[in-house]
């Protein structure tokens, strides 16, 4: 489940972002997934997906409102991180530096998105 996941994640990141995590990004994030790997994946997961990926922006905002508040919730993250492995500092940072990177774009889109009203 965990290579579906990501790849999932990595879509929605290009579908959805201006400026999306590119796949080396993900590769240093998911190390046990090689580039090489991820790109396959990739390949593979939008053909099974018969290339389509639309997704309402109400559907989106749902998922992603409710994701959010698990977050929020108290040691989630360490938790799971624990639950899944994750005990690799370098892993850890450049996840945090993703986060940060996305964070960013998303003000940024939100700046340019209020300014446009």
């Amino acid at each position: 489940w965990r290579p579906i996941f990501m790849c999932g994640l990595l879509l929605a990141s290009k579908v959805w972002q201006d400026w999306s995590s590119w796949n080396i990004e993900f590769a240093s994030v998911y190390p046990q997934f090689t580039l090489d790997s991820i790109n396959r994946l990739e390949l593979q997961f939008l053909k099974m997906a018969k290339w389509d990926l639309y997704i309402s922006s109400s559907l989106y905002a749902k998922y992603y409102f409710m994701l959010r508040s698990l977050l929020e919730k108290h040691n989630f993250r360490h938790r799971y991180n624990r639950m899944v492995g994750v005990v690799d500092n370098r892993a850890s940072l450049q996840a945090i530096k993703v986060s940060k990177r996305s964070e960013m774009v998303k003000e940024q889109a939100l700046s340019h998105l209020s300014m446009s009203m």
